[in-house]
């Protein structure tokens, strides 16, 4: 009886102990210890003649892996990918919508670069992709200024002209001068072209290179059956350095399916602070969709 009684007390010590190492393994899994990523920038390459230049201000990575966000990264960034051995990786690019650090969106007009990678634990994977546009993007505009004739003219508002200018003045090549002297207090200019822009919610983004010493107002003068009204967008601040700035073109263009078409406008009045000479610049000028 003694005997059946400890090999009993025996089993039930057995099946707990293995209860217990069953549950240990549950609580505390073996950890995979993770591989890295690190991307210092994203490029872009394009056909001048028909996309406009490179010219790009990719801020983030957003990573996929096997198509699930790992997350959305400054650049330049190293990023943990919790798998080790092949994996499909996806980096699309993102960029900072009408220049705000709050409205981080992916841009959505080129390819992403997609690859399977061999994963090895706790090492990194230098990445720099070069993207480019994708097939069934559209430019209507693409102005460098380096070409014959000008895309834009003053309105008759402006108190003085566009001017094309080159050499240390100019971002890359020549560039647009709006410029007003110390007597003057108003400019305006805005696309001869009208732009015949889908509806309906498709992205529209107005991109382009620029520096000021006073505010600057981008816009649009969109055409009804009616009449023709100017409708500010976004007012970009002074900036000594140049910025290359992506202008959300959707919400204006699609808020009303009466729309004929649209010019963009650049435009501006003396800031309250700013005497002397007022000098703004833009270059490499893409619109798409």
């Amino acid at each position: 009886m003694r005997f059946r009684l400890r090999s009993t007390i025996y089993i039930l010590c057995s099946l707990i102990l293995s209860a217990s190492y069953s549950s240990c393994d549950l609580i505390n899994p073996e950890e995979t210890i993770p591989s890295f990523l690190k991307i210092d920038s994203i490029s872009l390459s394009t056909n001048p003649s028909t996309e406009g230049n490179p010219v790009q201000n990719i801020t983030d990575a957003w990573v996929y892996e096997n198509e699930q966000l790992v997350g959305v990264y400054e650049l330049p960034a190293v990023v943990p990918i919790m798998k080790n051995g092949d994996a499909q990786i996806r980096i699309r690019g993102g960029i900072k919508l009408n220049g705000q650090v709050g409205s981080r969106v992916p841009f959505l007009f080129t390819n992403d670069l997609v690859s399977t990678i061999e994963l090895f634990p706790d090492s990194q994977l230098h990445l720099n992709p070069t993207l480019t546009f994708r097939n069934d993007i559209n430019f209507p505009w693409l102005e460098d200024f380096d070409q014959v004739g000008l895309s834009l003219a003053k309105t008759d508002f402006s108190e003085a002209d566009v001017i094309r200018i080159e050499g240390a003045e100019a971002y890359d090549g020549k560039s647009l001068k709006m410029g007003l002297t110390a007597e003057q207090n108003i400019f305006e200019c805005r696309t001869g072209q009208s732009f015949d822009l889908p509806g309906g919610g498709t992205p529209i983004f107005l991109e382009f290179t620029y520096r000021c010493n006073n505010s600057l107002v981008v816009g649009l003068f969109s055409r009804y059956p009616s009449g023709t009204f100017q409708i500010p967008i976004i007012v970009l601040n002074p900036s000594e350095d140049w910025n290359h700035i992506y202008v959300n073109l959707t919400d204006v263009v699609s808020s009303n399916a009466t729309f004929l078409d649209h010019k963009p406008f650049f435009g501006f009045l003396r800031d309250d602070d700013v005497e002397g000479e007022i000098n703004v610049y833009v270059d490499n000028i893409r619109m798409i969709y």
